[in-house]
């Protein structure tokens, strides 16, 4: 029987060995360059991140040179490609230095790798708001300014503090090359998580590539035989999305550098925009709409996705029950938002085209946790419109998305937990394990969904009360505390200048301007909440109990204990 000859590998297949090669040339290069004596692997993922700033910088000094620089707000010509390739540098020889001299440990428990995972994203945060100071985005002595944007940027949250340029036609006063650092480290932030999602989360049982697209509470079934794979065909497919939004805003009109960072944002569902009033600077039906489609799929299981696509099978997000209520929560908010008028309920303006379109983005920009703002701010829509906004920051999108929040899978686990409870008060004996479709959810699972519902519980009202006294009202601390545990940015009322410290004289007092409208303290606040939202509030306790375990061991084995005196031993 004659063989039949070998298939060549399509262009996709060759893109996709190409990045599988990629993670694994990296993955050897590292382990081949970390052979020092100390053993910490906490230490080699803290530096491995700080290394990478190098060429993260170089990138955005290169964009920043093709941009011309910028105009500041005093009117004074200047660069961030100097600043940027210093810092890159300064922070590269430090970290790859350190690096030589420590190795991974051979063995690592679930509670280091939560840690690796929070010190991981602050030395994420400490790259990028270095480059902030570098660069002046922010004053040199404005370390919490600093510390809040560059959490912002990591975590892809649409909040910032920066004003709008004086000279500058409505555009952020930054440069070319911060621009670009603030949408790359969005999406590279985005990236991060689906390596996350791939090597780290699975090993804790609550990994998110299921078969039925994307339900966190079973252990990961791999899209490839190995982990590398997986993490190349996510990263292509993340990858091919921004492409194809950034198309999608050239052909609305969008010119070319600025649709393609606004595609970086949008993918990521970041949020950031080079212009204060986001995209409705451009007042474009067509730029909505792509934003629209973008910021919708941003919130869809990336694992759902692909196999979709690879399969050739759309059906399969019809069998997703997490698909299904992702739609749903869409169609039904976007009716209510367009039904609850702010100036009164008309026909003729409620069913008009834009008024539709207007809806469908606000709604879209919430739920995927992008931030992005329409024609219409957040602020000036109805009590009743905010109402269903503020139940989709908590929401999210669904697991395994690029969007924050508690995320579509969870919601629809703890409405099964409370049903399984209702019945068995009902009936004392009845045993019944919980199922979503053809996942059965363990019950250590539904415990630690529950443990994350409870510490959001707790941590949002002492963040409100503290946002409160660093200079927002009840209802913007409130608000904002949501917004920022949720990565989503914008608040739903007003800053009152008399109660912050914003300039009245800068645009910065609608809802994207509570940043700016918050003291030291504040900021310092808002940036952890943002971290804790990111990397879940579970891994972020974690961390702190490791942190503070050496004080709490020195105060319960007699470090600050009083002792009691030895009895005196007498003849």
């Amino acid at each position: 029987m004659t063989p039949r000859p070998a298939r060549r590998a399509s262009e996709r297949e060759r893109l996709r060995r190409l990045v599988v090669r990629v993670v694994r040339a990296a993955d050897g290069a590292l382990h081949r360059w970390a052979r020092g004596p100390y053993e910490s692997t906490l230490t080699v993922i803290v530096l491995v991140v700080l290394a990478a700033a190098l060429p993260v910088f170089a990138a955005c000094a290169l964009f920043d040179w093709l941009a011309g620089g910028r105009v500041a707000a005093s009117g004074e010509s200047g660069t961030d490609a100097v600043p940027l390739l210093i810092a890159g540098v300064a922070i590269a020889v430090f970290a790859l230095g350190l690096l030589r001299l420590c190795r991974f440990e051979r063995r690592v428990t679930e509670r280091q790798t939560l840690t690796a995972l929070v010190l991981g994203a602050f030395a994420a945060v400490a790259a990028v708001a270095i480059a902030h100071l570098a660069t002046g985005a922010v004053e040199p002595t404005a370390l919490a300014t600093a510390f809040a944007e560059a959490a912002a940027t990591v975590t892809g949250t649409n909040s910032t503090s920066i004003p709008e340029a004086a000279f500058g036609e409505g555009k952020l006063d930054l440069g070319g090359g911060m621009l670009a650092l603030r949408a790359f480290g969005q999406w590279l932030g985005g990236a991060a998580f689906i390596v996350v999602l791939v090597r780290v989360l699975p090993h804790l049982g609550v990994g998110g590539l299921d078969a039925d697209g994307g339900v966190a509470t079973r252990s990961a079934r791999r899209l490839a035989p190995r982990s590398a794979g997986t993490m190349g065909r996510l990263l292509l497919l993340y990858g091919a999305l921004t492409v194809l939004v950034a198309v999608g805003y050239a052909l609305a009109g969008m010119p070319v550098l600025q649709g393609g960072l606004h595609a970086l944002t949008t993918a990521s569902t970041g949020g950031f925009s080079t212009y204060a009033d986001s995209l409705r600077y451009f007042d474009s039906a067509a730029v909505e709409w792509v934003a629209i489609f973008g910021m919708a799929a941003g919130g869809v299981s990336l694992p759902l996705m692909f196999l979709a696509i690879r399969r050739r099978d759309p059906a399969r997000f019809i069998r997703s029950y997490e698909f299904r209520l992702y739609v749903t929560l869409i169609v039904l908010s976007a009716v209510a938002v367009a039904l609850l008028p702010r100036d009164g309920f008309d026909w003729q303006s409620t069913l008009g085209a834009d008024h539709i379109r207007e809806s469908l983005f606000t709604v879209v920009s919430v739920i995927s946790t992008t931030g992005f703002e329409s024609i219409t701010s957040f602020v000036d829509l109805s009590t009743g419109s905010q109402a269903v906004l503020m139940v989709l920051m908590l929401v999210g999108g669904m697991s395994a998305s690029m969007a924050g929040g508690f995320k579509v899978v969870r919601l629809l686990t703890f409405a099964s937990f409370i049903g399984r409870e209702l019945r068995r008060a009902i009936y004392p004996s009845l045993a019944e394990r919980l199922r979503l479709g053809r996942s059965t959810i363990a019950e250590t699972t539904i415990s630690r969904i529950n443990g994350e519902l409870l510490l959001v519980g707790l941590l949002i009202i002492p963040a409100a009360i503290v946002l409160g006294a660093c200079g927002l009202d009840i209802v913007g601390a409130l608000t904002y505390a949501v917004s920022t545990l949720s990565n989503v940015g914008p608040a739903l009322s007003y800053v009152d200048p008399a109660l912050s410290n914003v300039d009245p004289a800068l645009d910065t007092v609608g809802s994207t301007g509570h940043l700016a409208a918050l003291n030291g303290l504040g900021r310092i606040t808002a940036g952890l909440l943002m971290l804790g939202g990111r990397i879940s509030v579970t891994a972020a306790a974690v961390a702190l109990s490791v942190a503070a375990y050496p004080a709490v061991a020195a105060v319960r084995h007699g470090g600050w204990r009083r002792r009691t005196p030895s009895p005196v031993r007498t003849r």
